[in-house]
Order: C-alpha cells, then structure tokens, then sequence
C-alpha cells in the first residue's frame, strides 16, 4: 500500500529509501534506523514506511519509531513536519504527554488528529483541545469525541456546549447542549465577545474556499472529476453552520459564490451576492435564474451599478421574481427586438408584458 505521506515530505537525498520501486533492502535499511539522517527526515521516513508494502519493512518502521529517543522526536517535532507525519507521530506517541502538547501546539497539526486525541488524552491535553475552538467548529468530531472523554470537567463540556450555542453548531438532542441553549439565552453577548466569536468563524473557513478556483465551471475538464469535486464541495458546506456560510459567503471564490447564492437561507444568499468579488458575468446569471430568492434578485435590481449592464437588466425584466416597479423603470432602455419578446412573455406579470407591447407599439409608430 502506498504512503499517504508525499517523497516531497523528506529531504531529496532520502527519498529513494521511501521509494516503493526501491529494493527492499534499502527500504529496510531506513526502517532499522541505519541510514544516517536528521530528527525530521528520521521521523518522516519511518512513518511513510509504516505503510509499505513489505510487512517486515513495515514492522522494522513502526518498532524503530517507536524506540526513538525522546530527544530525536522532540528535535523533529521543532521542525517543519508534513501535517500526515504529525498525525502519525500522535498515533505511535498517544501515551507521551510531552509529545503529544507539542504536537497539539503545532497549527499544521490536522483537526482530525485532534478528533483521535479527543477521548484519548488526560485533563491537561484536553485543555488545549478545549481552548482551540476554531478546530471545533471546523471539525465537528473534535466536540464528539471529547465529550466522550472519561475525564473530561463539567466546567470543560459546559464550556464547549456554550460555545457551540453561540455559533449555531447543533447537536440536538444532548442534554448537555439544551441546557447550554438554555444556560446562554438568559446571558447576552457584549461586543467584544461577538467580535471575538466572529474572527472565530472567519478563521474556521476553509483556506481552499477563500483562494482562486482549482477548477472553473465554464473550463473544459473531465465531467465526472467536476461532479465529484461539486459533491465534496456540496457535502462540505452542508456541514457547516449558519454563521460560517455567511462568513464564507462574503469572502469565498466564484465556486463557492455559484453555490451560496442559491442557497436556501436568505442570509447567506444575500451575503453571497454582497461579496466584492462576484463580477457581471455572474450578476448576469443570478439575475436570470429564477430559483434564487427574492431578496436576491431585489438586490441586484436596485443596484445602480449592477443595472448599468444592459444583460443585467434585460435579465431582470425577463425574471418574474423582480420587483414590478423595477421592472417597468428599465422599460425605456429595452431595445425593440427585446422589448418584442418581452411583450410576449408569459412568465413575467401580465401589467410589465402590457407595458412592454404598449412601449413597442409607440416605438414603431402604432401608439
């Protein structure tokens, strides 16, 4: 089986010995701990071998990653790790308190290792996992599992459910988090606790969301590849709460924009198509679609920079959810040929399909 972890994660001069086109002896060297090597490279090294496919490679890995001074791991753990050697390094030291805050502490450290920790470690660690709330709300089986945790405080759980509360995470169902709904009703928010909670939130947002598309809805790519990526992305969102589309909504890439617009919550649809980076194409395309809400559309038509794009406005006219009086503003500016196929459009209201015959009879001289 093939190492999750990347050659790349390892210095050059040692990648062969990670190579599983290698000889195995070679491979085996590495995996005795005889070649020569730096604490993060010694590390790493052995934790990719840990998935090789010689099952004597593998055991010689796990037993001399084991058996490594606390100084080595300690040394590498100082050093810049890829986030799947760390996640390793947490399953081979669940029992060493003093690796474990280290790795714990470390920001490339992944939430889901987190989630491993969660009802693994003592009062103390647990602390560390309690107090990063932003790893939380990303990731909600970090809360699952501490919960779960035998030695977890009431001051810790009823600390966590507060927060859980405060930014919509759900959990329907746990006595613990409806007496936090009720506990946090009665208490209002001052300001620079909501400001807090806030940057909370934004930076919970996944970083592939807020940077350019990887991949772009009116490129050329394989079907399927778009469809799984447009399901991953779908199935991401949803897990997400009110407050974190929103954020999300107002700061993520057109991919992310395409998607919240439409969605079903009008404070994150009208956050969506508030975001300073949605460009005309974009307006043009919310503005005929008339699946998205009405605040939506109401949005863009009493934009007076939006509605200086004839598309824009021709789009409105033809969507039913634009308001009437809007609607029949922009008549005067509809060029004949649209005014024509407006005049016929069954879809809009009666009184603007009138208004718009009326206007093109007078155009032509028929008034």
């Amino acid at each position: 089986m093939a190492s999750p972890i990347p050659s790349s994660a390892v210095s050059e001069k040692v990648r062969k010995h990670v190579d599983p086109r290698a000889p195995a002896p070679l491979r085996m060297m590495a995996a005795r701990g005889m070649v020569p090597m730096g604490p993060s490279d010694m590390v790493t090294v052995l934790s990719s071998l840990y998935h090789d496919e010689d099952e004597k490679v593998r055991q010689a890995a796990q037993k001399s990653l084991a058996e490594l001074p606390d100084r080595i791991v300690q040394g590498a753990l100082k050093e810049a790790l890829h986030p799947l050697t760390l996640d390793h390094l947490a399953r081979t030291f669940e029992k060493n308190e003093s690796h474990l805050e280290t790795i714990l502490i470390n920001q490339e450290t992944p939430d889901e290792t987190f989630a491993f920790l969660g009802d693994r470690v003592g009062e103390r660690l647990l602390g560390i996992i309690v107090e990063n709330q932003v790893r939380m709300l990303r990731h909600k089986s970090i809360v699952k599992k501490m919960l779960a945790n035998p030695g977890i405080l009431k001051s810790q759980v009823d600390r966590v459910m507060d927060f859980a509360v405060r930014t919509e995470m759900k959990f329907d169902g746990m006595a613990e988090f409806e007496e936090a709904k009720q506990r946090v009703a009665g208490v209002p928010m001052d300001i620079e606790e909501e400001k807090r909670l806030n940057k909370v939130i934004v930076d919970s947002l996944p970083e592939d969301f807020l940077s350019e598309d990887d991949f772009d809805e009116d490129q050329e790519c394989d079907p399927e590849e778009m469809e799984r990526k447009s399901k991953t992305l779908l199935q991401r969102m949803s897990e997400m709460t009110v407050g974190q589309k929103i954020a999300l909504a107002q700061k993520g890439n057109k991919t992310i924009r395409v998607h919240l617009i439409k969605d079903s919550n009008k404070m994150v649809a009208t956050a969506a198509i508030k975001n300073p980076g949605i460009n005309e194409g974009e307006i043009v395309a919310v503005a005929s679609n008339r699946s998205v809400c009405d605040d939506v559309i109401r949005i863009i038509a009493q934009s007076r920079e939006w509605t200086r794009n004839y598309q824009v406005k021709l789009a409105l006219m033809n969507n039913p959810k634009t308001p009437l009086g809007l609607a029949i503003r922009y008549l005067t500016s509809i060029r004949v040929s649209d005014l024509k196929t407006l005049s016929s459009n069954k879809n809009i209201p009666a009184t603007l399909a009138t208004s718009a015959k009326k206007l093109l009879q007078k155009r032509q001289g028929k008034g």
